[in-house]
């Protein structure tokens, strides 16, 4: 497959270290944060107040203690439901903490722009991005396995940029000058392992579609293979057209679904779409230890993609979303033999006859409805969002 250059430009020189749901993850965004020596930006959807929530919390806690500045950005739609000592704590603790978007304001409700995306930096030299929220579910209890998802942690120069990324979500408008974020990265880190990336960004009010286009490109571009791990999948018609296209290539297609999701409906509206799918010779698999929550894809064994970004309109219009595309054989070759894995030891595959033979008139009914009361919501998400709306407050 082949890359624009025009549109995305990868860069060389990079460290990445793929990591997933479970312990792992955990303890490696502990140990980048414990090691903090300057700063560390912190900016996610979800923070819940449980065990493994309170843990990362308290890790910056200790770095803000030892003099580590600490910029903690949570959305206020994602994490609106923390107590008030559980705040008081973070904001005593010398934390630079503030809510992404209040959906309450002093002029009512508002219905704006989300932070979806899942990003820790520390000290400009190294970031973790990926789809986990930080929460028991993602980490896995005594018997209950984890949500599975994913997430590398990235040293580079593309760090300069992340940076720049995450001070323009932080800086708002009016923030005390003693709050706002000025650190610069003055001389980037190549590294040996030279593995050529590039951080993408989809935020509609700045005019940034890069991951829906990147994954467009993708598509366009494929030669023999495709893997997709997909939650909340619910494709626009050009992406559609797009992977009916690629299959008509010749192209070998596997998407991997949610046996059971958190959100019913957006189930029901992807099985909607199961006909469609498997008629194009799509091959569906649905994941079953836990929910599937991991948003990344594979192509050709040369290009990967992993983030916060869900394959639906809401993430395209409606939410800040960052992923990171990677162009390399050595890394996609090892993590596509890492879904791979997955699919045959963890998932089972839905056939056309098997799909025929589970659905019946009210399932079918329940799908479309799903289907088109979730696009009806798309659209009012994408108006509420428009730069039309002269109210509409970025942060």
């Amino acid at each position: 497959m082949k890359i624009r250059s025009d549109q995305y430009e990868y860069r060389n020189g990079h460290q990445v270290e793929l990591l997933q749901s479970g312990e792992s993850f955990f303890a490696s965004v502990e140990k980048v944060i414990d090691e903090a020596e300057h700063f560390i930006h912190f900016q996610t959807y979800i923070v819940d107040e449980d065990k493994t929530g309170i843990r990362i919390i308290n890790a910056l806690i200790r770095a803000a203690k030892r003099g580590v500045r600490t910029y903690l950005l949570l959305d206020a739609f994602g994490t609106g439901y923390l107590s008030k000592s559980f705040i008081d704590s973070i904001e005593n603790s010398g934390i630079l903490f503030r809510f992404f978007s209040p959906t309450f304001t002093t002029k009512g409700f508002q219905l704006s722009l989300r932070l979806h995306s899942k990003v820790i930096m520390a000290d400009g030299i190294v970031a973790i991005i990926g789809g986990m929220n930080f929460a028991n579910r993602y980490h896995g209890t005594t018997g209950k396995k984890e949500w599975l998802d994913f997430a590398v942690k990235v040293r580079g120069p593309e760090c300069a940029y992340i940076l720049d990324i995450l001070k323009k979500l932080w800086n708002k408008t009016f923030i005390p000058k003693n709050e706002r974020s000025l650190e610069k990265i003055l001389r980037p880190v190549s590294y040996t392992d030279n593995v050529k990336l590039k951080v993408l960004q989809n935020n509609w009010y700045r005019n940034k579609i890069e991951i829906l286009k990147s994954y467009r490109n993708a598509f366009k571009s494929s030669q023999s293979r495709m893997i997709i791990f997909a939650s909340y999948f619910l494709p626009g018609r050009n992406e559609r057209k797009l992977l009916r296209n690629a299959s008509l290539r010749g192209v070998d297609i596997t998407i991997v679904l949610a046996a059971q999701s958190d959100a019913p409906m957006f189930e029901r509206a992807t099985h909607f779409l199961y006909d469609f799918i498997l008629r194009n010779n799509i091959k569906i698999f649905e994941y079953l230890p836990s929910n599937l929550h991991a948003k990344v894809a594979t192509v050709d064994g040369k290009w990967s993609t992993i983030g916060s970004y869900n394959m639906n309109h809401l993430s395209d219009y409606a939410s800040v979303e960052i992923n990171v595309g990677i162009l390399d054989e050595g890394f996609t070759l090892q993590f596509e033999e890492r879904l791979k894995n997955i699919i045959r030891n963890d998932c089972r595959q839905v056939t056309f006859d098997e799909f025929n033979r589970r659905r019946t008139l009210f399932s079918r009914f329940r799908g479309w409805y799903s289907y088109q009361m979730i696009r009806l919501m798309m659209r009012i998400m994408y108006q509420m969002t428009s730069k039309k709306k002269k109210s509409y407050q970025a942060f």
